[in-house]
């Protein structure tokens, strides 16, 4: 068998290439781990009106990602397939950021629903197009990680400048009140687009596959024929479910049922530096045990650490154990900012080898699909589920309503995630079988 030619990128670009990553990641994870307890206790929309605004604008979303996906693998410019959706998407994240973040008290739904639609077509716009250059730039099992680990460093990087915003910020509290997310939105207007413009001009288009041009209905039937692509959907879908119920729910879990909400920013910071110090662990695992391995450790990992925070006493009390657990969930989480994109260049790599066609941007885009629509569902349906329970996030709440948030909140994320590590398990490509398909490809390129 012949040897699979190296396609690594130089370190300065492989940073270029993460940076936008930096910027966007300060806003989209607090989007649903955030805004919606913000919104809850902040405005006047109520909790299951929250969740209920969450599932419709998936499902708005469930339209505009696959959409996005096809263009941009059917795309010809004199600019490349990739980036001109990355500048568009720019623009409107730009705005609606700013629009999201800094509401007014007096908003209504309609409001909350319309920003939070534009936002995530403008992170759409980045995302999918953004993922699909990366397997562009590079061929290789192995080539693809450190592409993989920048972004998971990046997205990192991003959570943990969020996270430490309530210490940076001048507003006397350590809270995420509105003026704290005020200034995380005009921050992140103003330097996402020098982080693009960075990227852009100092990494090359890549070497994409041919494209061949097919119909929208082609690229759906092919990746329901598409076995590993469906296994790593079906992680991928129970990892961000049940990772969408706990974060969808841990800013009202803490300040109304743990009683630390004065020491919620603690907590996240804590999360986001043990997220970017497991990242290079993890990726030494990747290349240790193999991605799909690391992956169901990983999730294995943190669905101890959420099952175990059911025992924290509340109040102060519970600080150090709850700490000390939120650490250990951030630890095994990692592995989803390394694992799964470098598993889907080879997924990508698959569908290439079956059928001599390159939908890099089309599985990205079901990726970022199944990414937010079950991180925003799953915090959704369990504000939802609280919400009719009759949670109210502004005033204490009875011992029922409290034992109904604690196992919506903690037990059920658990469950998910066991899931999600069992499918993991048994995903079909492994490191010896994506170097023989690659080998093959790579032969066959040659040869036309």
């Amino acid at each position: 068998m012949s040897k699979l030619a190296s396609s690594r990128l130089p370190s300065r670009q492989v940073a270029a290439y993460a940076l936008p990553e930096v910027a966007i990641a300060c806003v989209v994870f607090p989007s649903y781990a955030i805004l919606p307890g913000f919104y809850a206790q902040h405005t006047e929309i109520s909790v299951a009106t929250i969740g209920t605004i969450l599932i419709l604008a998936r499902i708005v979303d469930a339209v505009t990602d696959p959409v996005v996906g096809f263009l941009s693998d059917g795309m010809t410019s004199k600019w490349g397939s990739r980036k001109p959706w990355i500048v568009a998407g720019t623009l409107v994240l730009m705005v609606s950021v700013v629009m999201l973040y800094a509401p007014a008290p007096t908003v209504g739904p309609a409001y909350y629903l319309a920003w939070f639609v534009l936002f995530y077509l403008g992170y759409t716009l980045i995302l999918i197009p953004h993922k699909a250059w990366g397997t562009d730039l590079a061929r290789a099992y192995v080539d693809r990680s450190p592409i993989a680990t920048s972004l998971a460093v990046a997205f990192s990087i991003g959570n943990l400048a969020f996270a430490a915003a309530p210490f940076l910020a001048d507003t006397g509290t350590r809270t995420y009140d509105a003026e704290t997310l005020s200034a995380v939105a005009w921050a992140i207007a103003l330097s996402l687009p020098v982080l693009v413009v960075i990227a852009l001009t100092v990494v090359p288009e890549g070497r994409p596959a041919p494209r061949p041009r097919v119909s929208f209905l082609d690229m759906l039937r092919s990746a329901a024929q598409n076995g590993p692509l469906l296994s790593f959907l079906s992680i991928f879908i129970l990892t961000g479910f049940g990772q969408g119920i706990f974060f969808g729910l841990v800013f009202l879990y803490v300040n109304s049922v743990a009683g630390l909400g004065a020491e919620f920013a603690w907590f996240l910071l804590a999360d986001a530096m043990v997220t970017l110090i497991s990242v290079p662990i993890w990726y030494w695992m990747i290349r240790a045990i193999q991605k799909h391995r690391a992956w169901a450790l990983g999730l294995i990992i943190s669905a101890v650490a959420l099952a175990g925070m059911w025992w924290v006493p509340s109040g102060e009390d519970g600080f150090v154990a709850f700490l000390l657990l939120i650490c250990l969930r951030a630890f095994g989480a990692g592995v989803i900012f390394a694992a799964p994109t470098a598993l889907m260049g080879d997924v990508v790599d698959f569908e290439l080898f079956k059928r001599k066609v390159n939908r890099a941007a089309n599985f990205h885009a079901l990726t970022a699909l199944a990414t937010k629509a079950t991180a925003t569902i799953g915090g959704g349906a369990g504000l939802l589920i609280i919400g009719f329970a009759g949670f109210d996030a502004k005033v204490a709440n009875s011992s029922g309503v409290t034992a109904v948030f604690k196992l919506v909140t903690l037990v059920a994320p658990a469950l998910v995630l066991i899931c999600a590590a069992v499918v993991a398990l048994s995903f079909p490509l492994d490191r010896a079988r994506h170097n023989a398909i690659r080998v093959r490809i790579e032969r066959r390129l040659r040869d036309e």
